[in-house]
């Protein structure tokens, strides 16, 4: 579930007005609607609102202590916060509940690479390839993830790492020469 409510998208700047203003009158009648809440608190990660979605998903955790994916997810909105302590205390919370969820402890792997734990990285990067989650795939998913929000610089570090670990794909090599011509 993570992994895909990371990518989700919306179609166009109205609709994501139209929905965020839906949302919100809904949760005016009821505050604790776990499905809205959930919904509104993706909406605004995908405005890169991380301060109104972390609010959110913080709410939905005192309604659902022991969701595994809400935790996660507040990790990952603190880890695009830039707050990457954070970030890996929300990660390892969830992975207590729930030790079978790969894309976490990719996830995981990213925020400790962050901090300079490169040790606890390997770490984290080998259970996730152990979990059979392609971690190529993962980096080239974010790459396109960053690109579509605007987020270049993002985008560009995501497509080298993929490209590190497979320089045989040599899409991704003209994607990093196009993204780097875009931002010079």
């Amino acid at each position: 579930m993570l992994r895909a409510e990371i990518f989700k998208k919306y179609d166009s700047i109205e609709d994501l007005e139209k929905k965020e203003e839906e949302l919100r009158i809904s949760l005016l009648v009821n505050g604790n609607d776990v499905k809205n809440l959930k919904e509104l608190g993706f909406l605004t990660y995908y405005k890169k609102d991380y301060s109104s979605a972390i609010r959110i998903f913080k709410k939905l955790i005192e309604l659902e202590p022991k969701n595994s994916n809400f935790i996660a997810f507040l990790g990952y909105l603190y880890y695009e916060n830039d707050e990457y302590e954070k970030s890996v205390d929300y990660y390892l919370k969830a992975l207590e509940i729930s030790k079978n969820m790969p894309f976490v402890y990719f996830l995981l792997g990213n925020a400790y690479s962050r901090i300079g734990n490169v040790v606890e990285a390997i770490k984290c990067y080998d259970l996730a390839i152990f979990s059979e989650d392609d971690i190529y795939d993962i980096h080239i998913d974010f790459g396109k993830k960053y690109e579509e929000m605007g987020s270049l610089d993002r985008a560009l570090k995501e497509y080298k790492t993929a490209y590190e670990i497979d320089p045989r794909d040599k899409k991704i090599l003209d994607k990093i020469s196009e993204l780097s011509k875009k931002m010079s």
